[in-house]
Parts: C-alpha cells; structure tokens; sequence
C-alpha cells in the first residue's frame, strides 16, 4: 500500500504489547490481570474463612469444658462439591450448655454468613486420651 507524500500515515499498530501489529494491544496482558484478580479474590475469600473458623473456634471453647480439633472431611465425604470444610471440631460441655452453644453458632452463622453445621450430642470418644 502506499500513501501521497504528505498524507496521513496509518496508526503504527505495533508494541511491545502487541508486537505482529493485530490492532489487539494489551489482550494478553488484560487477560492476565484478569486471572491474576481471581486469584487474588479466591485467595481473599479464604483467608478470610479461615480467619472467621478460629474466631468461631475460639468462641465456642470458651464455653467448653475442653475443644479439640479434628482433621476437615473432605468434600467427597461431606458431599458438598462446591465447598470445603475449613474447620471441623469437638466441643465437650455439659448437657445444660448444650443451649448456649447452639445459640452461640445461630450467632456466628448471622454475623459472618458462615455455613456452620452443628451436630451432637456425641459420645465423647475424641476426648478420652491414648491408652
């Protein structure tokens, strides 16, 4: 293609962005950014789950008598593909606790929007020490 002397010259369409000139400057770096942000968010959003487990962890011991903390199930074994236990524990208290307790979670799930599941009475089996 060629141009009259003096005439308008085409946009250069080359850059260290873009550099074969497809007119798409930047596509690749905006598509890294984009992924990078996800992860970033994806990284946020769990911290801040675990943030909120050890904030309801330390509540909930402060009403029992002892707290442990057991190995998260995994998602195969809790049957929620969508989402993973972050924090899985045993709170031994007496059974006229029991009420505070479960009051104490109600609160927490209202607070944070936490997806906190509450089971038991159980044998206190997690509690016994090593024989």
């Amino acid at each position: 293609m060629s141009l009259p002397a003096g005439g308008p010259r085409p946009p250069d369409r080359t850059s260290p962005d873009n550099p074969r000139g497809t007119g798409k400057a930047g596509a690749g770096r905006a598509y890294l950014e984009r992924k990078r942000g996800l992860h970033q968010a994806r990284e946020q959003r769990h911290d801040r789950a675990l943030q909120t487990a050890e904030d309801v962890d330390a509540a909930l011991s402060r009403l029992a008598t002892a707290a442990r903390r057991l190995r998260p199930h995994s998602q195969e074994m809790t049957g929620a593909a969508a989402r993973r236990q972050i924090l899985n524990a045993a709170y031994l208290l007496p059974h006229d606790r029991a009420e505070e307790l479960a009051e104490a979670v109600e609160t927490w799930r209202a607070r944070t929007g936490a997806q906190i599941e509450l089971s038991g009475p159980w044998v206190p089996y997690s509690f016994v020490g090593e024989v």
